[in-house]
């Protein structure tokens, strides 16, 4: 459950794409009720109520794993949660999803710019060594010779490899998530270690 950073906005911009940058900016660790952001309804697909998801992890498949989400739109529209009748894959980042009570394109375009959430609890357990990205929101994280870089705000995918966006105050420093890099990662003590290679610091 990867993140995207949206670009800013500008007055000559359509409120349509306000609204879809407004729904691309990234929600990563859980709400204060356990819900988690994994992506946006980038629109509908065909004539029979299908959304179009796209997901803020590329890679992800933890829509096909759930049997219900929530979509949650701007303009009082609200929270709305819905059982998932199926999940298809259409390209990379982009899943057609069809929901219980969306029966025509219409009904899917209505809900075109909503935040997808899923409940925590829903999640399928993990394997192990593996970790969900919300987990390491706020994570600290320390060089290995002791000094402290900063802590974890965002996560993006760049295809390749997932960067993490590390903040002090406002310093700002891109860490690539590699073998090279990360040497440890704590998740119980909320801490990751990782390798000041050169150029890395700059």
């Amino acid at each position: 459950m990867a993140k995207r950073r949206a670009r800013p906005l500008n007055d000559r911009r359509s409120a349509a794409a306000a609204q879809e940058d407004t729904a691309r900016r990234p929600l990563i660790g859980q709400t204060a009720d356990g819900l988690l952001r994994i992506g946006y309804v980038a629109g509908s697909h065909g004539l029979h109520g299908a959304l179009r998801v796209r997901t803020d992890d590329p890679g992800s498949t933890t829509l096909g794993s759930l049997g219900r989400l929530l979509v949650e739109t701007a303009g009082g529209g609200g929270r709305r949660e819905f059982k998932v009748l199926g999940v298809s894959a259409l390209s990379a980042g982009n899943q057609r999803v069809v929901l219980e009570g969306i029966g025509d394109a219409d009904a899917a375009e209505a809900l075109r710019g909503g935040v997808v959430m899923v409940a925590a609890t829903d999640l399928p357990p993990l394997k192990e060594g593996e970790f969900y990205y919300f987990q390491l929101v706020g994570a600290e994280v320390m060089l290995t010779d002791g000094r402290r870089l900063g802590s974890i705000e965002d996560i993006m995918s760049t295809g390749a490899h997932d960067v993490w966006v590390v903040r002090d105050g406002e310093r700002e420093v891109l860490v690539p998530v590699i073998d090279d890099v990360v040497k440890a990662m704590d998740l119980a003590a909320r801490r990751v270690t990782i390798e000041a290679v050169p150029g890395l610091l700059d």
